[in-house]
């Protein structure tokens, strides 16, 4: 029986890749690798924080044509002697981040994606992976992360097309999506979403906010509990590397990739070394003092953050991805992982004159849990932008009212009940055909005939919950370290969290994709389950699945088709 640092020094042992931060391999790779910006030397908090445009689609029945095109922007990157550089990204019409979307619950509308593209990639791609492989072209589809999407506007991976839909991929449906927006309130966002590509089209700039407003929200934004208008903000973090002269830059080429690997080849994980707020390099923002309201998103690739104030302060967070928590959560340092969202406010009032720089206590190297990993560099990516309390407090706006004591929702969250049995997913780590690592996911059955172990994305679905029926699935996570876990179409709540020890088998004729096949067998349960995090206390689309442990959902499936 292994426990989960058994197992990974064992997996070791045996030469199986693990996780690593980006580090250059080999004379031939420095020989290819361009001349990067220095990060540690870059001006910071000298240019201020961009605000996206807001698309208002609150009526029912609004449409908007949204292009992806290239353009060349300023991301507040400057050369050693002080010149600006410009960079090439990729837009929603001309926006990086895009608009910020402002939908209505209940409220159905309609967005066509159009792609507009150059048929060449701002970076390199590895086309040894599974993916979208059109003859000529970027393939692209868009998905509203954390929506209530029926399946042909969902943003399927295979539901690619690429410039003016000269190709589409085998589930393509329609050139134009309709969100039906049959949820609560939220912080949710969209972005790209194409097979094998969509670490690289989010990394060129394919993002933006999706807020989705109800009558409970509104009713507290008239009320003045909730900051508004210039008071509310959204705040898109993500971790960039840059060439000398302005590009992006993505590794393509590691010291622990084995020889033969393809090159450019895809990484396992990305740690950027700049910061960048709203697509602004370390960004300043003035404010009154007075309470603000922001949305805050991880899009980053692997980075988590661990966010808290210079000042110590504690924060005060509203709700998470699908919307208000009953009551709102003090926290002084909040944990946001890829993907994730959080409605946070932050109070000012008594702050005139200061300035706070917005901080990051997360790993520059793949999370393996609180307390583990030693804290971001704090003169590059353990700051993330600055607050200047320095405008005049505008005393025709009263201060919002919410505290930590005021009711969010009309009524409580009203937790689920399962009407089917628990449902087993197994995260694994392997390596592919050329020995690279390859996250892997699974089933877990206690009945040996249905524990099928590893599976690849052309198995037969294993994960078909009937209509409207409530499932617990239990996680079991085998690998070194924390993963992000995103599911499409619902919101669910967490449940708990239990260490275990666990048996693992290993084939190594292989799982048909050129790696070795894993099976989780005689998982034992320590007995003891850990109840949610604080910032856990709603409706989620995102959970943490720390090493070693078994993470419990429960969610409620009530729109029939294909998702993933």
């Amino acid at each position: 029986m292994l426990n989960r640092r058994e197992f990974i020094k064992l997996s070791t042992a045996a030469g199986v890749a693990l996780a690593v931060p980006w580090h250059v391999s080999g004379r031939s790779a420095l020989a290819q690798m361009p001349k990067l910006l220095n990060a540690a030397i870059h001006p910071k908090f000298f240019k201020a924080l961009p605000i996206p445009p807001v698309k208002d689609m609150t009526k029912a029945g609004a449409k908007s044509d949204l292009e992806m095109v290239q353009e060349v922007v300023s991301l507040g990157l400057r050369k050693p002697n002080g010149q600006d550089l410009q960079t090439p990204v990729w837009t929603y019409n001309g926006n990086y981040p895009g608009a910020t979307i402002v939908a209505h619950q209940d409220r159905p509308i309609h967005i066509t994606w159009r792609n507009k593209l150059p048929n060449r990639h701002l970076l390199p791609v590895d086309t040894t992976v599974h993916r979208a492989n059109p003859m000529r072209g970027i393939p692209t589809v868009s998905h509203l992360h954390g929506g209530h999407s029926e399946p042909g506007s969902d943003g399927d991976p295979e539901a690619w097309f690429t410039k003016n839909w000269r190709e589409t991929g085998p589930r393509f449906v329609s050139r134009t999506n309709t969100y039906d927006n049959s949820q609560e309130s939220g912080t949710l966002w969209y972005h790209d979403h194409a097979l094998g590509i969509t670490r690289l089209n989010v990394y060129a700039g394919l993002a933006g906010f999706y807020l989705l407003r109800d009558d409970n929200e509104m009713q507290m934004i008239n009320d003045g509990v909730l900051p508004s208008g210039p008071y509310e903000i959204g705040l898109a973090i993500q971790d960039r590397m840059f060439q000398a002269n302005g590009r992006l830059f993505m590794p393509t080429t590691d010291e622990e990739l084995p020889a033969g690997a393809p090159a450019p080849s895809i990484l396992a994980e990305f740690f950027g070394d700049f910061i960048l707020v709203n697509g602004m390099a370390w960004p300043y923002l003035e404010v009154e003092p007075r309470r603000y309201r922001f949305r805050m998103l991880n899009g980053s690739d692997s980075r988590f953050y661990i966010l808290k104030l210079s000042n110590n302060q504690p924060m005060l967070v509203l709700g998470t991805d699908g919307g208000f928590f009953d009551q709102p959560v003090s926290l002084t340092e909040l944990l946001i992982m890829p993907g994730e969202r959080a409605d946070v406010v932050i109070d000012f009032s008594n702050l005139s004159g200061q300035d706070l720089i917005l901080q990051n206590l997360g790993p520059d190297s793949p999370f393996k849990g609180p307390g583990i990993d030693p804290p971001a560099d704090p003169n590059t990516t353990g700051q993330i932008m600055q607050f200047r309390v320095n405008l005049p407090l505008d005393t025709v706006v009263a201060n919002a009212s919410v505290d930590g004591a005021t009711e969010l929702r009309a009524a409580p969250i009203a937790p689920l009940t399962p009407t089917a049995p628990p449902r087993g997913v197994v995260l694994f780590e392997g390596q592919d055909e050329y020995g690279r690592l390859r996250p892997q996911l699974g089933v877990y059955d206690a009945d040996p005939t249905l524990n099928l172990g590893s599976l690849a994305y052309t198995d037969p679905v294993t994960e078909t919950p009937a209509l409207h029926s409530t499932e617990v699935w239990e996680i079991y996570n085998t690998t070194e370290d924390a993963h992000p876990i995103h599911l499409h179409l619902v919101q669910f709540q967490v449940l708990n969290r239990e260490d275990y020890t666990f048996t693992m088998e290993v084939d190594p004729a292989g799982d048909g994709t050129g790696g070795s096949k894993f099976r989780l067998t005689n998982p034992v349960l320590s007995g003891n389950p850990q109840a949610p995090e604080p910032n856990e206390a709603g409706n989620q689309d995102m959970v943490l699945a720390l090493p070693g442990q078994v993470t419990r959902i429960i969610a409620h499936f009530d729109r029939p088709g294909r998702y993933v």
